[in-house]
């Protein structure tokens, strides 16, 4: 028998949210309830739940939705690897959510499948807060419906000018999306989805956008790869030479590479 093991780990950026990776059988079968949302992605063998007096099975493919103070157990069914994220309730209402799911416990929807993968996956990469935030909005955008506010009747062109300017002027900064959206006087997930229609991306993509521009005027003048990244506000090299490939289509060092000398000062 494979030995069971099991990873915690608490993303950066995301106020509590926290991913377990397990590979093996099943690490309780205890009836237990968590405070928060988990929403786990089966990825190998077969993993029960026994919720609302029923017992429920998901397979390879499949999402397990278990929604805050529910009692469960989760017995033994054999080997399993998974993913299980767990979202605290009050991230939902920070970020203006309400969690509306039609009570299916087990789902079968390969966008949601890939959205758990992605917010585990920021655990372990390099990304900004407004990056982790927009892959955590998508994954709550096929659970969640966006709560009614009075403040929707506020003209959407300021919020957005208002975190554009934000955006362009502190993009060094890790900045988290409630700020931006207290800019704008709406909520966080309102300025998500406002902000891409306006624009044509999210704003963790523009701030992205800004940061590459700044790399290439840093490397314009001289500057090395390793000082451009820390002046752009990246989290090291790395993840610039990935940002930088994903809007130029090149890394930093071949663009270095191709530009004129400059004439002496």
């Amino acid at each position: 028998m494979t030995r069971s093991t099991t990873e915690f780990t608490e993303i950066s950026g995301l106020d509590g949210v926290s991913v377990v990776r397990h590979c093996g059988d099943s690490p309780t079968e205890a009836r237990h309830m968590h405070a928060s949302l988990c929403v786990g992605a089966v990825l190998s063998g077969r993993r029960e739940l026994l919720l609302d007096g029923e017992r429920h099975a998901a397979g390879p493919g499949d999402v397990l939705v278990i929604p805050p103070g529910a009692a469960h157990a989760c017995p033994c069914a054999g080997e399993c690897e998974y993913i299980m994220v767990s979202i605290p309730v009050c991230l939902l209402e920070r970020f203006g959510l309400a969690l509306e799911h039609g009570g299916e416990r087990i789902v079968d929807d390969p966008a949601l499948f890939g959205a758990v993968r992605s917010v585990a996956d920021t655990a372990t990469l390099s990304a900004s807060c407004l990056e982790r935030q927009a892959t955590l909005l998508r994954l709550l955008s096929r659970l969640c419906a966006e709560e009614p506010q009075a403040e929707q009747d506020r003209p959407e062109p300021d919020a957005v000018a208002a975190a554009r300017r934000c955006l362009e002027a502190r993009f060094a900064e890790d900045l988290p999306l409630g700020e931006l959206a207290r800019l704008g006087g709406c909520s966080p997930c309102r300025l998500n989805r406002v902000f891409a229609s306006v624009v044509g991306m999210p704003p963790h993509e523009y701030q992205t956008l800004q940061r590459v521009r700044r790399v290439k005027e840093c490397i314009r003048h001289g500057l090395g790869l390793a000082e451009s990244a820390v002046e752009a506000g990246f989290a090291d090299q790395s993840h610039m030479s990935r940002c930088f490939r994903k809007v130029m289509g090149m890394t930093p060092g071949k663009f270095a590479k191709g530009l004129l000398p400059r004439p002496p000062e």
